[in-house]
């Protein structure tokens, strides 16, 4: 009996069943343990194990059953050995499993057969049991110390001491297994052998305890990680979404447009609306919820019966234009709308995007109104061009009558007031072309504020008779612009009377307020006064000519006409603005334009400018032999009054009512001068310049043009691009002489102009 320091190995009897009993025990301890393991990590290798070790307690049960000392029957030892095959195949099969490798089946079937198979024979066919054990106890062994090496790798990875351990205890586990057919055969060894087994087995089991609690803690630790970042990235996420609110809220408030949100169901009820909408609406202040929208649309009796479902609500709000508007004064204002269904707090929503139409129907109603002003200019130009030729007839007789006839005192005089009142009518067509534009007047930089100062200047003594407290507040640094500056302060001169005479029935204090400033890309003056103001029914009719609020004879009704004309012109806009303190405010803006991008707006050319002038080489009064002059117009009288102007001055007229008589003359005959009218029946001015300049080119730089429309776009062109002088009806006989006397100078003919 081996000894050791005391200590025997030898275990018999109960002693060895005790031992026996205790590896058991041992094993069932395992066997739960990886049972659990299996159940709280969820990884069918610790399955696998369990499995290998019921098979080990299995053995186990049937080597207590018998003494190891006695003889076994064949049925128990091969039972043994079959259990001992499973032990080793669910270990590698665990182990295969722990590495994440997948073996064939069919490999571990031919595997298990085999031992099976060796058992068997082993058991009833050999004599030796060694020799049967051997091969068995040896696979196992082998498949043990493979696990070791699993775990030692393993342990390597992942740097867990249960691994290590591990690999230790299977490696040890292994070598047991390969000396154990060898400790079966000496019966002081057997009680050894168990013994060992069982301590191995502890070992393992704590082992596995600590691998476990490692692999938990990492996962513990990893998990701990993964909350954190996904802490950090959902307060990062947090912060966006609290950001991107904010961001969508503070555009929900300041957005331009009206933005509400409503339910939908029947009473369309607001849960939420911008500060745009409160304006709309009216609200200022007041909360809007629990209001329904509906109490804010204006309906007809037929919409108010048509309308019943929410569906048709929203296709009403938002496809009807112009939808009125019912603010909470009762003020109806016109809008359009357009929606889009919303989620608001998880439930179906109604998104209303509501446009206010009033600028645009504002800007409509100008556009409305210059085109209607735009049609009265044609029509005024037409009616000024039919009056010009019996007022030049009637203007040019009465000068020539009182110019060179002998006449009666008493005479005189009543023909005297006919001139005036002829000048006075003169003077009133004059204004319908100013309104209807006659011709661009030279444009140069100004300064508006000088203007205004200016205009002031003028009206100085009335605004003080009047008791007026004059208000000028001009920015200092207002940009200059180009504009024709008698034009522009014709304007403020308009504005300032109608200012003055509407505030003289007004109480007392009597304010008039003059600005100026700058608004984007115009330069913005303002005439304000405090008087009665402009009636709201009569507002859209202030611009139109002739119409005036003024008692008879005190105002013609073509000032803010032509005011509106002169600004349209400078490609700017004059309008009204109702004060909220009331009285009347007009306002007028000009684009600001630099001098070296602006046209000069002067249409006329050197000859067209010293036309209206006399000429200063030569006074009027200086002899000049006799010219022929042709006289052209279909107007009989006019033609009648030029000829006898013509004769005064001393030269020949010969007088022609066509143009087409008047190309058969100068096929036959020379002329010095020819006056022609432009707008002619058959054959209008304009062909028979290029006729005679196919005639006789000389003379068509000697033809001096009449006419009446100098509105018309067409007749402009056609005089600037002939460089010749023009006459506008109704003339006067210094005109015709300063005319007659520029051609001759300028393109004499043979004997006209002495030497």
């Amino acid at each position: 009996m081996p000894e050791l320091s005391g200590f025997s190995f030898s275990y018999a009897g109960d002693y060895l069943k005790a031992a026996l009993l205790v590896s058991l025990m041992s094993v069932w301890v395992l066997v739960a343990l990886f049972f659990y393991l299996n159940h709280y990590t969820k990884r069918r290798y610790f399955t696998i194990w369990a499995a290998a070790w019921l098979f080990y307690a299995l053995w186990l049960t049937l080597s207590l059953r018998y003494d190891p000392l006695e003889a076994v029957p064949d049925l128990v030892v091969l039972m043994r050995l079959w259990c001992v095959n499973a032990v080793a195949l669910f270990l590698i099969w665990g182990s295969a499993r722990f590495l994440g490798q997948r073996g064939s089946q069919r490999l571990f079937g031919l595997f298990m057969l085999f031992l099976f198979t060796w058992s068997y024979v082993g058991t009833y066919h050999m004599d030796s049991r060694l020799q049967c054990e051997l091969p068995i106890f040896s696979l196992i062994g082998l498949a043990s110390l493979r696990i070791s090496w699993c775990f030692f790798g393993y342990r390597q990875k992942r740097r867990y001491i249960g691994a290590g351990l591990l690999s230790f205890g299977f490696l040890l586990w292994g070598l047991h297994h390969i000396a154990h057919p060898f400790l079966q055969t000496s019966e002081d060894f057997i009680g050894m052998g168990y013994f060992i087994s069982a301590v191995l087995q502890l070992f393992i089991a704590v082992s596995m305890i600590v691998l476990v609690l490692e692999e938990a803690r990492a996962v513990h630790q990893q998990a701990f990680q993964q909350i954190s970042t996904h802490r950090a990235e959902r307060d990062v996420m947090q912060s966006r979404v609290k950001s991107t609110e904010e961001r969508f809220r503070t555009l929900f408030e300041q957005a331009s447009e009206a933005i509400i949100i409503t339910t939908l169901d029947n009473d369309l009820r607001i849960l939420e609306l911008n500060a745009a909408a409160r304006r709309l609406l009216g609200l200022g202040s007041d909360p809007a919820l629990d209001l329904s929208l509906k109490r804010f649309i204006a309906l007809g009796e037929r919409q108010q019966t048509a309308l019943r479902s929410s569906a048709e609500w929203v296709d009403y709000i938002c496809h009807h234009r112009p939808l009125n508007l019912v603010q909470k004064n009762g003020a109806i204002v016109p809008i359009e709308s357009a929606g889009a269904p919303v989620s608001y707090a998880d439930s179906p929503a109604q998104q209303f995007f509501l446009h206010e139409l009033t600028e645009r129907a504002h800007l409509e109603q100008q556009l409305r109104q210059a085109e209607k002003l735009s049609a009265l200019g044609q029509m005024i130009s037409g009616v000024a061009h039919e009056l010009n030729n019996p007022m030049a007839v009637i203007k040019g007789y009465l000068e020539v009558i009182l110019a060179h006839h002998n006449l009666r005192p008493e005479t005189r005089a009543d023909l005297e007031k006919v001139a005036q009142e002829s000048e006075r009518a003169a003077k009133l067509v004059k204004n319908f072309l100013a309104f209807a534009r006659e011709k661009p007047s030279p444009q140069e930089m100004v300064g508006l504020n000088e203007i205004v100062r200016r205009v002031v200047e003028l009206r100085k003594f009335a605004i003080t008779l009047a008791g007026v407290e004059l208000v000028l507040e001009l920015d200092k640094n207002l940009p200059n612009t180009q504009a024709a500056p008698d034009q522009i302060q014709q304007v403020f001169v308009v504005l300032l009377n109608n200012a003055l005479q509407a505030m003289v029935e007004a109480p007392l204090p009597h304010r008039l307020v003059l600005r100026t400033q700058v608004r984007e890309q115009v330069v913005q003056a303002t005439v304000e006064d405090n008087g009665p103001g402009i009636p709201p029914h009569l507002e859209n009719r202030i611009f139109e000519p002739f119409f005036t609020t003024k008692q008879v004879g005190n105002g013609t009704g073509l000032g803010l006409s032509i005011a509106h004309s002169i600004v349209t012109d400078h490609r700017g806009r004059i309008y009204h603005q109702r004060p909220p303190q009331g009285g009347a405010r007009f306002v007028v803006e000009l684009p600001i334009i630099s001098a070296t991008n602006t046209p000069t707006g002067d249409g006329e050319t050197a000859a067209q400018v010293t036309a209206s002038k006399k000429p200063d080489s030569q006074p009027p009064n200086s002899p000049v032999k006799a010219a022929q002059v042709l006289v052209v117009d279909d107007e009989r009288l006019i033609g009648d009054l030029l000829g006898e102007i013509v004769d005064i001055l001393g030269h020949k007229p010969t007088i022609c009512i066509s143009a087409m008589e008047a190309l058969d003359l100068l096929a036959e005959q020379d002329f010095d001068v020819i006056f022609s009218d432009i707008r002619m029946p058959v054959m209008d001015g304009q062909r028979f310049y290029r006729e005679v300049s196919q005639l006789k080119p000389s003379l068509s730089r000697r033809i001096i043009f009449l006419t009446g429309d100098l509105v018309n776009e067409e007749t402009r062109s056609f005089l600037t691009s002939t460089g010749n002088i023009y006459l506008a009806k109704p003339f006067q006989l210094s005109n015709v002489q300063d005319a007659l006397l520029q051609v001759l100078r300028e393109h004499p003919s043979d004997g006209t102009i002495p030497a």
